[in-house]
């Protein structure tokens, strides 16, 4: 969205998912993160993905906005059916179509039960929120509950393989977090950088831009590519390196400015939670990349299988 719509969204939206509100999901972070990581663990060999880091974000999400534990698994099935691509499919598919319409009547539903019995959660507060006697409507809420579905979830799944990925690729680097936990930060932000989960964005000008001697003109599609951003040796040295040492704060990854990410630290919530969780009960580690898979999709990027063999502290 551009300004005026954008300013007001973001100021409404704002009133509701509030720092304080992300940081006093901490202790339900911690819950959910062992709920699903202990009996991974105790597999000793288990999917990265598919047992741990694709269903922790969507229940943090659910916890967010007031999903009830028992339809938590159906509304993480129906989000992944949303976003889930085929090769070579760039289109939403029928399954996609059809999760998306049954999570549009779910959330419907849940909208009109808290109108009529507000709670604590984030869609009790989007519906209270109000900036001058302006509030949000049902479309404008239901819009931002299915962008907490695609941006709070897929992304920051690939970001918690990304980085159990790339620690285990660079053993030196994985080592820094595993003997001081503090750490753990520096890992999530090197991590972002060097294989960001939303690759790029595609936007469209709104007026004559001159860039390196060419003329991109008003109307105009370009492609923003945070991956390449995070690459560029012009502002970070040695820029195919996985190096925890490095300063990260010219990051692309959540954008800037006024469209800088709502979810940003949140997602650093969650993955520092969970990769603290995981440095506290495992030794060491190995991925089986013959085995892994990625996600096929036009912008994202991350794994949407990754077989992994822990040997537990």
């Amino acid at each position: 969205m551009n300004t005026p719509r954008h300013g007001r969204m973001r100021g409404l939206v704002s009133k509701s998912f509030t720092p304080r509100r992300v940081v006093d999901l901490e202790p339900r972070i911690r819950d959910l993160t062992l709920h699903h990581l202990e009996p991974a663990l105790d597999l000793g060999s288990f999917d990265f993905v598919a047992d741990f880091a694709g269903k922790l974000p969507m229940d943090v999400i659910s916890e967010m906005i007031g999903v009830p534990p028992a339809d938590r698994a159906e509304v993480r099935r129906l989000a992944d059916l949303l976003v889930h691509r085929d090769p070579g499919v760039h289109d939403v598919p029928q399954t996609g179509m059809e999760a998306a319409l049954t999570l549009a009547g779910y959330y419907a539903d849940m909208l009109a039960e808290r109108r009529r019995r507000p709670t604590d959660d984030l869609t009790s507060a989007l519906l209270a929120a109000e900036v001058d006697g302006d509030r949000l409507d049902d479309d404008e809420i239901m819009g931002f509950l299915f962008l907490m579905v695609v941006a709070g979830n897929e992304t920051t799944a690939k970001l918690l393989a990304n980085a159990w990925y790339w620690g285990w690729r660079n053993p030196d680097q994985r080592a820094k977090p595993f003997a001081d936990a503090e750490r753990i930060p520096e890992w999530i932000e090197e991590t972002l950088r060097y294989d960001t989960s939303s690759q790029m964005l595609a936007r469209t000008v709104t007026a004559d831009v001159e860039l390196h001697g060419g003329r991109i003109p008003a109307g105009g599609r370009v492609l923003l590519l945070a991956g390449s951003a995070n690459r560029d040796p012009r502002a970070f040295p040695a820029a195919d390196a996985y190096d925890l040492d490095r300063d990260t704060s010219g990051l692309a990854s959540f954008g800037i400015g006024r469209h800088f990410c709502l979810g940003a630290a949140l997602a650093r919530l969650e993955a520092r939670i969970a990769l603290q969780e995981l440095v506290q009960r495992v030794d060491d580690y190995e991925v089986d990349a013959d085995a892994a898979r990625r996600v096929h999709s036009v912008n994202v990027r991350g794994f949407a299988s990754l077989p992994t063999t822990v040997k537990v502290r």
